[in-house]
């Protein structure tokens, strides 16, 4: 490998183990000026944005008074307002840029864009490196990784073998089978409907995983721990041991960046601990974030403390300068009362963290009713592995009546039937609604191919669960 790059990656992750979470958000903070002065300067269309909202942009001089009175975006007011020239800074030459990367289109409307350029470019080998030496210990593993994320995210890498095969579950599979051997350990990047495919398929071919040291970054969408449990069985991941793998999630957005938010060993633990409480309870996911890169705000907290995420990006050389951008997300900070189920070593070791945390809730549309939340059907598709190895992972809730309609597919190897499946998953379903009084939704089970909302799934494109009214 490198050894400049190794040594870079050392010397970074030695500073920020030197700095608490507060010391490095206050450094955040003095970089604001900064990039908000750079895009006032240099971008026709935030100059524009600034004009309208009454901001003068050499009044703001610190970090406090860019957040005190720079507005807050989102997509409408940029991309689906502005053409791509207006937002782009002007010194950056298109000739100069080297990737773009377009968000989901799941929000309907228009497409966001991520913009590089091609000298970031050749600094995002480093950028992923770092979270993979930080997760993985890729500088003392030989390591394939192989990357199932849709929608043409693509991964390079100065130090770990990279297979970018997107969703084709017959060249991943043929990836880890053939060379997977060949390393000391194995990472797959994709989302957990993709993955679900991967491992039926894996078993229809009969593939022992225990002949990889396997680890999992999961991405795209919320995923429950019933699913990160049944992810690691079948995997065969030691999934509480110290120092085993990691099965874990990555939140990124695509007009941002990818893994701006990450998941640890000790921020797990966290989750699941609450998990082993409350089986019941929908979660948030617990990440990490880099404050150097990105500045976290929550903004307009309810009583629980849970506003609308708001993310500035700390490039200075970023074409397109992402300042105070709502994301669509829930999120708050977390509190005392989240560490009440650790005991005195876990608290420990997630108080030694250097990165500052926060509890990541999802969307709003998600929250299905006063009773159900998306979040858990996906729990309970999982909770007993003998049914879930009949399942897809997909399902549809719809309004019925006065109630809800949960419609499931069946897995395209599915061994038993819909009405066999049908009755185990609603004696499920009911069991939960009983222990929180919540009515039962009518379930009907689905062979794969009958499922009416999506026939067999398309996975370059997210899933959705809840389409509402």
């Amino acid at each position: 490998m490198p050894f400049l790059s190794r040594l870079k990656r050392s010397l970074l992750l030695a500073m920020l183990g030197r700095q608490t979470p507060d010391k490095l958000l206050a450094l955040a903070r003095k970089r604001l000026p900064r990039v908000f002065a750079r895009a006032a300067r240099q971008s026709p269309a935030y100059a524009a944005l600034l004009a309208d909202a009454g901001v003068d942009a050499a009044a703001c001089r610190s970090g406090e008074e860019v957040l005190a009175r720079a507005p807050v975006l989102a997509k409408a007011d940029l991309f689906e307002r502005f053409p791509v020239n207006e937002l782009l800074v002007r010194e950056v030459d298109p000739a100069r840029l080297g990737g773009v990367l377009t968000s989901s289109g799941h929000g309907g409307s228009n497409f966001a864009f991520g913009v590089s350029t091609r000298s970031q470019l050749q600094l995002a080998a480093d950028d992923i490196d770092l979270g993979l030496q930080q997760a993985f210990g890729i500088d003392q593993r030989s390591t394939l990784l192989v990357n199932c994320l849709p929608m043409g995210v693509f991964f390079t890498s100065n130090t770990v073998c990279v297979a970018n095969v997107s969703v084709r579950e017959d060249m991943a599979f043929a990836i880890l089978n053939q060379a997977g051997p060949l390393f000391e350990q194995a990472i797959l990047c994709t989302d957990p409907l993709f993955c679900k495919r991967l491992l039926d398929y894996a078993r229809a071919q009969g593939f022992d995983w225990s002949r990889l040291r396997m680890n999992v970054v999961l991405g795209e969408e919320m995923f429950s721990e019933d699913y990160r449990t049944y992810l690691a069985a079948a995997l065969g991941v030691p999934l509480d041991a110290p120092g085993g793998s990691l099965i874990g999630s990555s939140m990124g957005v695509g007009e941002l960046g990818l893994n701006l938010f990450f998941e640890t060993p000790e921020t797990i633990a966290l989750r699941r601990a609450w998990h082993a409480r409350d089986p019941d309870q929908v979660l948030p996911s617990f990440f990490c974030f880099n404050p150097l890169r990105s500045y976290v705000e929550v903004l307009e907290p309810d009583g629980d403390g849970v506003g609308d995420l708001v993310i500035t990006m700390l490039d200075a050389r970023a074409p397109i300068p992402m300042i105070r951008y709502r994301t669509g997300d829930r999120a708050r900070w977390l509190t005392e009362a989240d560490l009440a189920p650790l005991d005195a070593d876990s608290r420990a070791a997630l108080a030694a963290l250097p990165f500052p945390m926060v509890a990541v809730l999802g969307r709003d549309k998600d929250q299905i009713d006063s009773h159900w939340h998306v979040d858990h059907f996906k729990a309970l598709l999982y909770r007993r592995p003998e049914v879930a190895d009949q399942l897809s992972g997909a399902f549809r809730v719809l309004r019925h009546g006065e109630g809800l309609r949960l419609d499931v597919q069946l897995g395209l190897a599915a061994t038993r039937t819909p009405e066999a499946v049908a009755t185990e998953l609603t004696a499920l379903i009911a069991e939960s609604a009983a222990r929180r009084g919540a009515p039962v939704p009518e379930l009907c089970c689905f062979p794969y191919h009958a499922f009416p909302h999506g026939m067999g799934l398309d996975y370059e494109r997210k899933f959705r669960y809840f389409p509402g009214v």
